[in-house]
């Protein structure tokens, strides 16, 4: 009778993933003795697993000196977690390049060139790129995405969503995607190009 290899490859991945969170257990178990009634309950008011992490991590005194000392931007990177979130909730969630395709009436190889032409918006979420549903206007992308998206290429998708999102005094309080499917592409371009001068594009 033929003998199986064992799956070596399987049991690593699950040693690894035992190490992990015994790690993770131990450090949460320390950060929820330190933490107040009041910021267990605030985290717990996020919306998702992950945010309820990262609004803990964000604060300082739960963190706890020993901690700030080794890794210092652990309060930081939860912050950004936590935005980033509220970013995708704002944008109205991602979608997949498929379903970015059938939004807009075109295969997921066009979504894809697109994206690498830089004219959607994409986010890396693991493997996968994700596409913010607030750039699509019914059948189509709004006029003036791509603009944003290469205006903001080298400072990465996060910066261009948080761009699109954040209302202006020179939008008149609205946020440049409102503008945009207002049919208002020339004030977020003077928008991209007063940003770019101060430094910020």
């Amino acid at each position: 009778m033929a003998r199986t290899a064992p799956n070596t490859g399987a049991r690593k991945s699950d040693t690894l993933q035992a190490a992990f969170l015994r790690r993770a257990t131990s450090a949460l178990e320390r950060m929820t003795a330190n933490a107040s009634r009041k910021t267990l309950s605030e985290a717990l008011a996020a919306p998702t697993d992950a945010g309820s992490l990262a609004r803990l991590l964000s604060q300082l005194d739960v963190v706890g000196s020993a901690v700030m000392e080794l890794d210092p931007l652990v309060p930081a990177f939860a912050r950004n977690i936590e935005h980033r979130k509220l970013l995708i909730e704002r944008a109205g969630g991602t979608v997949s390049a498929e379903d970015a395709g059938r939004l807009i009436g075109i295969s997921r190889q066009a979504v894809d060139k697109r994206r690498r032409a830089e004219a959607l918006l994409a986010i890396r979420e693991g493997s996968d790129w994700r596409y913010p549903t607030c750039q699509f206007d019914n059948t189509d992308v709004a006029a003036g995405i791509a603009d944003v998206v290469r205006a903001y290429a080298s400072s990465g998708p996060w910066v261009t969503l948080d761009f699109l999102l954040a209302p202006d005094s020179a939008l008149e309080g609205r946020a440049p995607i409102e503008a945009l499917k207002a049919g208002n592409r020339e004030a977020v371009l003077r928008l991209l190009r007063s940003e770019a001068q101060d430094g910020f594009a």
